[in-house]
């Protein structure tokens, strides 16, 4: 995603076919001996109240039209060459639940996944005491997603950002472009300004696709969101339809995104420096002094830009200064895009990264931090949004990995800290 705007939900059992890491929520309700209807399944359990650890004395499996699927006995099989179960039931809502006993799980759970992925079952593991307990469930067929609709929107988004560098272009005063444009392709100029916000979206939302893909995750190509000016765009999503399967998955599908945005910012911010031109002191102070031309300092530009500043990445002759362009301003764009990402909030790629890293509990505290942080920085109206978007979608939950239990790998922590530093470096007052 490169600006929010995911339907992002929480199932109490992790499903299919949502918007990028979020859940649909599996309905089930159950009364002894009848028949229980969970992701259009149906579970028949008959004689069976609660918790029963006696398989002989159950009779449990799932039915469809047109296959047939394993029976608990069979189920237990297949768990245990993964795992050592100590347990076996069928709880109230139909769901088979293995006890297993507590051990390093991540690569054991992965290789389960996949001995249920040709029965379309999958299942979840979550800590139970001084065991661990493994919950297996129906998968969700994904729904179909027609290009053709990514196709329009991206064609769509391109022409409202292009729109949008006409409208910013010349809308300068004729000074400003006679004086600092007066020897350069203004076409060229457009062009560059919308190829540098479509280029940096786009290649955001490829670190989400290439994370999913990596992980064999299906996913959607981007959806594109045209806008107005001064941007052309709200960014972009893509729609995952499989969960992640542990934290490390989990992380990597949060960091994934702004991390490419990141470099992809940094390098239109070099070359925006590289193609800046270079105008007389004395003309610049003349058009500081108008107010046709101003000095950007941190808060209000991105720590980013600052540091690139005082980088030797193009001499400046004496008494001439680089006057930055539309370019650079895209730049900025990039910056803010990847800082609203990346903040530790509820559902958006920081929050996701946060409840790989520090849990359930941590991920709660972060998304307060977070929500109070965009607002001091006078981002109030997107931290209302996602107050919004949290209590009518299940509330602080964060997304959960299939795997709650393995914890995150030695790499994935040390890139945690590397997300803090872009965070600090994208952030910028409005």
């Amino acid at each position: 995603m490169s600006l929010p705007g995911r339907d992002l939900q929480q199932a109490p059992y992790p499903a299919q076919d949502r918007c990028l890491l979020s859940l649909v929520p599996s309905h089930a309700t159950s009364d002894c001996g009848q028949s229980i209807r969970l992701s259009e399944v149906v579970l028949r359990s008959n004689g069976l109240n609660s918790r029963n650890p006696t398989l002989s004395s159950v009779s449990w499996s799932f039915s469809t039209q047109d296959s047939t699927h394993p029976d608990l006995t069979e189920l237990r099989r297949i768990v245990q060459l993964r795992f050592n179960v100590t347990d076996a039931y069928v709880d109230e809502h139909g769901i088979p639940n293995f006890r297993v006993n507590r051990e390093a799980a991540k690569d054991k759970f992965k290789a389960l996944i996949g001995d249920l992925k040709p029965l379309q079952l999958s299942a979840s593991v979550r800590p139970d005491s001084d065991q661990l307990l493994i919950r297996i469930f129906q998968r969700i067929q994904a729904r179909r997603s027609n290009p053709f609709i990514n196709a329009v929107l991206m064609f769509a988004t391109i022409g409202t950002i292009l729109f949008a560098s006409y409208s910013l272009t010349y809308s300068m005063d004729p000074q400003v472009l006679k004086t600092v444009f007066g020897h350069l392709n203004l076409n060229i100029q457009i062009a560059m300004f919308a190829g540098s916000i479509f280029g940096i979206i786009a290649l955001h939302e490829s670190g989400h696709k290439l994370a999913a893909w990596n992980h064999r995750m299906d996913s959607t190509l981007p959806y594109f969101i045209p806008g107005p000016p001064p941007f052309g765009t709200f960014g972009a999503v893509i729609s995952l339809k499989s969960p992640p399967a542990n934290r490390d998955q989990l992380f990597d599908l949060g960091f994934s995104g702004p991390a490419v945005g990141f470099i992809a910012t940094m390098a239109v911010a070099i070359i925006s420096v590289l193609t800046a031109p270079l105008v007389p002191e004395a003309q610049v102070q003349s058009l500081v002094s108008q107010g046709l031309l101003s000095v950007q300092v941190w808060p209000k530009t991105p720590l980013l830009m600052m540091l690139l500043s005082y980088l030797d990445i193009r001499a400046v002759p004496p008494g001439q200064t680089l006057v930055l362009t539309q370019v650079a301003f895209a730049a900025e764009i990039g910056a803010l895009i990847t800082f609203l990402n990346i903040v530790p909030a509820w559902q958006l790629d920081g929050g996701h990264i946060m409840r790989a890293a520090l849990g359930p509990k941590g991920h709660r505290i972060a998304t307060g931090i977070g929500l109070v942080g965009l607002a001091i920085a006078g981002y109030w109206p997107f931290a209302l949004l996602i107050l919004i978007m949290m209590f009518t979608r299940g509330g602080l939950t964060g997304v959960e990995p299939l795997d709650d239990v393995s914890s995150l790998s030695k790499g994935r922590k040390v890139l945690f800290v590397l997300a803090i530093a872009v965070l600090v470096l994208c952030f910028m007052m409005f």
